[in-house]
């Protein structure tokens, strides 16, 4: 006889009765325990050692490696990251006061003392002639400042006047700004400063006061997020940039002075340029290094631009090489010589810039 559906049902919520009693009861989840590490604290470092040149911080660099966590009395993390710069500077030849100042100036703002409800004016000048490494110091400035943070960003750019001044009146401000603004937070770097005016408020054109003022309000407005950096000589910076407006000389309150290369300078630079172009300059003995220096002393009056004179009279010089061994062995090739020297000065002079014969008094008044 056909089941009725309420025996149906009511087996079905038996055999689902039994079947939740048969099933075994999941066991609880065992709690996951972190384990517990115990750390141990970094000693704290201890440097003490009298800093009077660049070459004492490279020397912390090379005796005290930076671990992270490590506590020291000196920001070794700082120290490290500008190395490779620290290393480029200490390596130029000569600027002995340049690089005394700088580490006045590096040792002030590393130490945060520059921190104040005001922070300090971080715009510096380099005084010095064309040549003198002017623009390689202030690129190499820039990158250790945003290295450690003192300018948010990697930023270096170098101007000259036709950068900043325009031809209309007006057109300066806007030209002018729009260098600024697009520099905040890194490096701007005018070379040959004093040709935006030419001294006094009363000197000079319209442009370049317009250009100059601009320049100097931005100087304190965005003291905290620039540095600007002027170069040229001491006499015309004075006189052609700083007088345009009474304002300017005290937002520069760091004044860097790279001297004139000495011949014994001057002959390292120019063997310095040989030896990183793969090429040698012949060897001899100490005779031959006196004559060499005595060399460079006898005609150090025809470098006016020092370094960059270096690189043209390498130049001539490897010319001058070129002529001499042609046709003859491959061993010579590469291998300059006193006389390649000589030669190579002869065309250095040759294809500089030339003066206009001067005339005697005399002659003077037979023009009109």
């Amino acid at each position: 006889m056909a089941n009725t559906h309420e025996e149906l049902d009511e087996r079905a919520t038996t055999e689902s009765h039994l079947s939740a009693v048969r099933r075994p009861t999941p066991l609880p989840t065992p709690i996951q325990r972190s384990k517990v590490v115990a750390t141990v604290p970094l000693p704290k470092v201890i440097i003490e050692q009298d800093i009077t040149c660049l070459a004492d911080l490279i020397r912390i660099i090379d005796t005290h490696p930076y671990v992270p966590g490590t506590q020291s009395n000196i920001n070794l993390e700082a120290l490290h990251n500008i190395g490779p710069e620290l290393r480029q500077i200490h390596a130029m030849i000569g600027l002995k006061t340049f690089k005394d100042s700088l580490l006045d100036q590096l040792l002030y703002f590393m130490q945060g003392l520059h921190i104040n409800r005001e922070q300090d004016f971080k715009h510096m000048v380099i005084y010095g002639p064309p040549g003198s490494g002017k623009t390689q110091a202030a690129k190499l400035i820039g990158t250790m400042y945003s290295k450690l943070d003192i300018l948010k960003n990697g930023i270096f750019r170098k101007v000259t006047r036709n950068d900043l001044v325009a031809g209309y009146l007006g057109q300066t401000t806007i030209k002018t700004s729009k260098v600024i603004q697009e520099c905040l937070g890194g490096c701007l770097f005018i070379d040959e400063v004093y040709s935006l005016g030419c001294g006094g408020e009363d000197g000079g054109d319209s442009f370049s006061k317009e250009c100059i003022d601009t320049l100097c309000e931005a100087l304190s407005d965005y003291k905290n997020e620039l540095m600007v950096i002027v170069a040229g000589y001491e006499k015309d910076v004075k006189e052609c940039f700083f007088g345009m407006n009474p304002g300017l000389a005290s937002r520069f309150i760091w004044r860097f002075t790279v001297e004139e290369y000495t011949p014994e300078e001057l002959m390292r630079i120019f063997l310095q340029k040989v030896e990183q172009n793969g090429w040698t300059f012949e060897e001899g003995s100490g005779c031959f290094a006196t004559a060499t220096e005595a060399w460079f002393k006898s005609h150090k009056k025809d470098f006016v631009h020092f370094g960059r004179d270096m690189e043209l009279l390498f130049t001539y010089t490897k010319i001058a090489h070129g002529r001499r061994i042609y046709g003859k062995s491959e061993d010579l090739r590469r291998k300059l010589t006193m006389t390649d020297l000589t030669q190579g000065h002869k065309q250095f002079l040759n294809h500089g810039e030339k003066k206009a014969p001067s005339l005697p008094e005399s002659c003077y008044g037979l023009y009109l």
